[in-house]
């Protein structure tokens, strides 16, 4: 009798041991943790020096955010492109060129003509950059793991994000404290060779899904028509353009820095830590309870988190208490962010998963107009009507949804 059918033995390992236990995994995760850790030490270096050099708060959001404009354009090609040849080769190539603009970047601060608006240009091509790499590595996580594995799997990856987060920015502090941003930025080409060294050891089941022999844009267009068919698509990308207000935290938290607690470099680091340790928080609850059996309720949830740490920070007058909410905030990331991640895993077709990720990647790419918007709002509005803003505009978009979708109530 043939056993090619037989069932194969349950596998009784927890989810944190059968997730580390993959050297691709761990590849992947290592890759991903750099990659971001470095985008945070880049951000938090240039908004430091832009502020030093007596710029603007408008244009410490437009460093950030005025990236997004060639951003949607490549990541949508950046998802035919992976359906085409596979994450892992587009993610090589994001890491390599992302050295070289760090290198650069940090070549032109040792210059005394340097002026804003370079430093603007520089960001805003490494935003492109970067917009090729961040589908390829959502994409990657159905290759590397199993079915069963996705929602652990994107929460240590949030763990990942939310480690990149504490040291990226803490890094950035401590080498702008010894000597200038500069040195930061040449610590960045550093972390970012590394995350390419670890880009390699991943191995992923499949590198081409998709033979179609159509143009570019028709492919674009036919991902595009596949989202839009599919009602848990369509409603979880429309609640990932929340990202836009979520992301008005990240230009709140130097100005209250600066201004609110007046803190130095390494403190101001250690604002970011408490958002990240939140967030790693939650992300290994989830991952240690092998996934949520409800994606909309924790959703939900992880919104209302970011909204009661967000208010609460604002309203805080005393440096300590302000990192307590700042890990209250951090905490409901994980629950919103790695439940849309497994459900357009779960949903979407393997040949459209690159541009549907893409397109999910667009929408993280919010997060440029959130520091644009932020930065704008805070000079024009105030620093707590920015708060308010930033809590109203993301809960509305993440509660549409569930009014009008039953598909979406139902997962």
């Amino acid at each position: 009798m043939s056993t090619d059918s037989a069932p194969q033995p349950e596998d009784t390992r927890s989810p944190l041991r059968r997730l580390f236990t993959s050297r691709s995994f761990v590849a992947l995760f290592v890759s991903n943790a750099l990659g971001f850790g470095g985008e945070q030490m880049r951000l938090a270096a240039q908004s430091w020096w832009i502020l030093d050099q007596g710029g603007s708060k408008t244009e410490m959001g437009v460093a950030a955010g005025l990236r997004v404009i060639p951003v949607v354009v490549i990541t949508l090609y950046a998802g035919v492109l992976i359906d085409r040849v596979g994450g892992r080769r587009v993610l090589i190539l994001e890491r390599a060129l992302l050295i070289i603009l760090a290198a650069i970047t940090g070549l032109i601060l040792l210059f005394d003509q340097v002026q804003v608006w370079h430093v603007i240009v520089l960001s805003t091509i490494a935003g492109s950059t970067i917009a090729l790499g961040l589908p390829a590595t959502q994409t990657l996580v159905p290759d590397v793991v199993p079915k069963d594995m996705l929602q652990p799997a994107n929460s240590m990856n949030q763990l990942g994000n939310a480690v990149g987060r504490t040291l990226g920015p803490l890094a950035a502090g401590v080498l702008i404290a010894i000597r200038s941003a500069a040195l930061a930025l040449f610590g960045l080409a550093v972390v970012y060779g590394v995350a390419l060294l670890a880009t390699f050891g991943i191995a992923a089941r499949g590198t081409r899904t998709s033979t179609s022999t159509d143009s570019s844009g028709r492919q674009i267009i036919d991902g595009l028509k596949h989202i839009r068919q599919n009602p848990v698509l369509f409603w979880t990308l429309f609640s990932g353009f929340s990202v836009i207000f979520y992301a008005m935290i990240f230009p709140i938290v130097p100005v209250y820095a600066r201004d609110v607690f007046e803190v130095d470099e390494v403190k101001f680091g250690l604002m970011w830590g408490a958002l990240a340790v939140g967030q790693a928080t939650g992300a290994l609850f989830i991952a240690s309870k092998g996934g949520l059996p409800r994606k909309t309720v924790s959703i939900v949830i992880g919104s209302l988190l970011f909204g009661g740490g967000l208010i609460g920070f604002g309203l805080s007058e005393y440096y300590l208490l302000s990192l307590v909410f700042l890990f209250i905030n951090g905490i409901g990331f994980p629950l919103h962010v790695t439940s849309w991640l497994t459900l357009l895993q779960q949903h979407s077709k393997p040949e459209y998963r690159g541009r549907v990720m893409a397109v999910y990647a667009v929408a993280m790419q919010g997060v440029s107009l959130g520091w644009l918007l932020g930065g704008i709002s805070l000079d024009v509005l105030g620093n707590f009507e920015t708060i308010l803003l930033a809590v109203a505009g993301s809960m509305t978009m993440i509660l549409l949804p569930v009014v009008f979708s039953k598909e979406i109530r139902r997962v």
